[in-house]
């Protein structure tokens, strides 16, 4: 219940930011009233729907992909993102709504494409990991514990934060699921470890999302 409390309003939460931001960047004026967000929250969201909005969103995507995945390589990322697609999806819809857990041949097809998304994320991390690594100057940010330093970081340093938040939440799903099915450890400490994949995942999930928003989507042009 706590789990699904959490999720629930981490994901609304999110939501609400990102495309509060966005109203207010296409929308300065009427961002100063909170009563114009839901309106056009309402038209953004039957936009996405159209046929040309699909379309551009795809474009944009595979532009994406070719600068940064180009030739094979662009299947490293798209296993990454349909294994993970699938598995957040699942994973998070049986946990909330389902009382039983996942089981079945969802958890079947969770489980394999766990494999997939395991072998994906580690190519993913020796293709790309040079390109989020800290320069200097982005280091040197780290080396106070100041909470002023948080307020203005670049989305260059934002982007690699994501990324490497993204492979550690990973790598814990990875270890958290194979443990939580080995035989070498107590029915007590199984059952934590599938508590600490579900939190992991969602880590992942809200991670990707705003990887997504900043990262991959092109930024609105205020108007």
């Amino acid at each position: 219940m706590l789990f699904t409390i959490i999720t629930v309003l981490a994901v609304l939460g999110l939501s609400y930011r990102l495309t509060s931001l966005r109203f207010r960047a296409k929308s300065p004026a009427a961002g100063k009233k909170a009563a114009g967000y839901f309106p056009w929250l309402w038209s953004w969201m039957k936009s996405i729907l159209k046929k040309e909005t699909f379309q551009k969103g795809q474009s944009v995507v595979s532009g994406w992909i070719k600068n940064y995945y180009p030739g094979w390589t662009k299947w490293i990322f798209l296993a990454l993102a349909a294994s993970f697609v699938y598995q957040a999806a699942s994973g998070l819809l049986f946990a909330i709504f389902s009382p039983r857990g996942m089981f079945g041949v969802p958890l079947l097809i969770h489980v394999s494409l766990g494999g997939l998304f395991a072998v994906s994320l580690a190519f993913a991390l020796i293709w790309r990991a040079r390109a989020y690594r800290l320069d200097r100057q982005e280091a040197a940010a780290f080396e106070s514990w100041a909470c002023p330093v948080f307020k203005n970081l670049s989305k260059s340093l934002v982007r690699k934060f994501l990324f490497w938040v993204f492979a550690v939440a990973g790598l814990c799903l990875m270890v958290t699921a194979l443990g939580s099915m080995v035989p070498y450890f107590p029915f007590e400490t199984q059952k934590a470890m599938i508590v600490v994949h579900r939190y992991c995942a969602l880590v992942a999930l809200l991670t990707g999302l705003i990887f997504l928003d900043i990262a991959i989507l092109p930024q609105p042009q205020a108007k």
